[in-house]
């Protein structure tokens, strides 16, 4: 493992995160308030973007079911939830039966904890050991 460039620091705003690929890994560079972390960019429940979801002081929330991790730590803080989605209501019986069972099966997956990488800041750039 060495430490490889990810991104420049202004690139990467106070409470913004940015999605880099190093080496094949997908990563998610996240500015707390001067702070860089990095975490794999891929959700534990069902590896969705998590770069795509919003980041609100140092928790991520999956923009698919809402698991929720510690980007300090990459421990999941609340696994999956399932919200209602606005015009559900007028869809047709059967799909809304569909979309039922597909979460029965979604709903169970276990939610793992997210690969943490260390990260340090040099001039403008910032630096992952992957």
């Amino acid at each position: 493992m060495s430490f490889v460039e990810a991104a420049k620091a202004p690139e990467i705003p106070s409470e913004k995160m940015k999605h880099v690929e190093i080496n094949g890994n997908e990563i998610l560079v996240a500015n707390v308030g001067g702070t860089f972390y990095a975490v794999s960019d891929r959700c534990g429940h069902m590896s969705v973007r998590l770069s795509m979801g919003n980041l609100n002081g140092t928790v991520i929330t999956c923009p698919l079911h809402g698991s929720r991790f510690d980007i300090t730590t990459g421990k999941k803080i609340a696994g999956p939830v399932l919200q209602g989605a606005e015009g559900i209501e007028g869809l047709p019986e059967v799909l809304l039966k569909l979309l039922q069972r597909q979460m029965e099966f979604i709903m169970p997956v276990k939610t793992y904890d997210l690969l943490t990488f260390p990260v340090k800041v040099d001039g403008e750039s910032i630096l992952v050991d992957v």
